[in-house]
């Protein structure tokens, strides 16, 4: 069965399909994706893929310093290159601290988090005299600084279960294969049927497939990332975040914008409520750990192990109401 865009014309057809036959799902394409494909800005087939596809096109750097709290999957390109890799820490604030002996032939990875943080890599970046690369996997709204590779994950952030973005001051020189998505979609399918819980392991299954070699987005993925309408999607996100932030601010540690230009991936929260992760998620909440790999390669008494455990990442997006909203926050305030 295919899969076709409304309005598709012969040259819109996969290889070897045929004109007429049975049909596939009909879609809306809302062709609204925050970021447009260019000889600059690639579809890749992972928010890795997209790293990699940047650091590809750049010279190649002494070192890249990386953040400790940070997903090691991002790690994985820089393994792929032998490229040397050094930590560094950030503030309880997710603040970025680059090592003090950083200089032009360092390549500094920052991290907007969960699309809240921008300001504090937009100063990193003017302070670092080197090349910068910008790891917005969660800040998929949050456009390019000007002159900074930027990578994004849009996956995070609506119904797909791959794909990739690499936007770059330069032309970009493309991975040679394209990726093929429908063996990943088993999981988005179980997830609407049967919930989470039943669709947990095609779920994990389809993220461990993203470690394959980088290859350009599969044309399954291109079409479902215009079938998503992304500005409602912001719209409804920022509604939803201020709902939450009005009523969290006052516990929440970490200091966050009460208006943020651009939609957040989920609602951060770090508060001293014992206990709240596991009864929100006994509530029907699910709240991931960002990241646990990284409470394994720290002591509990630093700023990222603790910042592992405690962050709460409230969801907030497209699918969720105000009325959801304060459910949630009935839930966590009593």
């Amino acid at each position: 069965m295919t899969l076709m865009m409304n309005s598709a014309t012969m040259t819109d057809l996969p290889k070897n399909d045929m004109m007429g036959g049975s049909f596939g799902p009909e879609l809306t394409i809302y062709n609204n994706f925050p970021h447009t494909e260019s000889s600059c800005c690639a579809l890749l087939s992972s928010g890795r893929a997209a790293l990699d596809c940047l650091l590809s096109n750049m010279p190649r750097p002494r070192r890249v310093l990386i953040p400790r709290f940070i997903c090691d999957t991002v790690t994985e390109p820089l393994q792929r290159m032998e490229l040397p890799i050094v930590r560094y820490q950030v503030t309880e604030q997710l603040e970025p601290c680059p090592p003090p002996d950083a200089d032009s032939r360092d390549l500094l990875l920052l991290v907007n988090y969960f699309g809240l943080t921008g300001e504090a890599v937009h100063a990193a970046a003017l302070r670092h005299p080197g090349p910068v690369i910008v790891d917005a996997t969660t800040a998929l709204y949050t456009p390019p600084l000007p002159g900074i590779p930027t990578f994004y994950s849009p996956r995070k952030f609506g119904g797909l279960c791959d794909g990739g973005v690499a936007c770059a001051p330069f032309p970009l020189e493309l991975p040679t294969e394209q990726d093929y998505s429908a063996e990943r979609m088993l999981g988005m399918w179980q997830r609407a049927e049967n919930g989470l819980t039943a669709a947990a392991k095609a779920i994990q299954q389809a993220e461990d497939s993203l470690s394959a070699p980088p290859r350009r987005m599969s044309a399954l993925t291109r079409i479902l990332l215009q079938n998503i309408d992304w500005q409602t999607a912001a719209r409804k996100r920022l509604q939803n975040y201020a709902t939450l932030h009005a009523a969290l601010a006052p516990i929440n540690r970490l200091q966050l914008p009460p208006h943020p230009a651009f939609a957040p991936m989920c609602y951060p929260l770090v508060c001293g409520i014992p206990g709240l992760r596991d009864e929100l998620i006994d509530a029907g909440v699910a709240l991931p750990l960002y990241w646990p790999e990284v409470i394994a390669a720290t002591s509990a008494d630093e700023t990222e192990n603790r910042l592992a455990r405690t962050l709460l990442p409230l969801p907030l997006d497209q699918r969720y109401t105000p009325t959801d909203m304060q459910w949630l926050i009935k839930r966590i305030l009593g």
